[in-house]
């Protein structure tokens, strides 16, 4: 299933899809922001695999950070294409790491 939007949400839009069997919601904002994954425009970004997205049932989950280490192996797969899909760039892993880090210490 592609990434697709679903409704508004906040000041963004609301997307939803599946990526190598995890559904996926995030909000995106209309223009890159600073706390977004990548400095792009996903704010907030939750993987499930049986699709609820309270924070128990996700597999990972950003809201303007990482709320845990970001991810390696498959999840970090399903974050690299929501980005490409979503934003059409890249994301550099050394710089999220940085980002989580520095947000442990502030």
């Amino acid at each position: 299933m592609p990434i697709k939007v679903m409704c508004s949400w906040g000041l963004g839009m609301c997307y939803e899809g599946e990526i190598n069997g995890y559904r996926i919601h995030a909000q995106v904002m209309e223009h890159p922001f600073a706390q977004g994954i990548a400095e792009g425009r996903i704010v907030q970004f939750y993987v499930s695999k049986t699709g609820l997205f309270s924070l128990r049932d996700c597999e990972l989950s950003y809201n303007r950070e990482w709320d845990s280490p970001p991810p390696s192996g498959a999840l970090r797969s399903v974050v690299e294409q929501a980005v490409r899909q979503i934003d059409g760039k890249q994301v550099d892993w050394d710089d999220e790491k940085r980002r989580y880090e520095a947000s442990l210490r502030g």
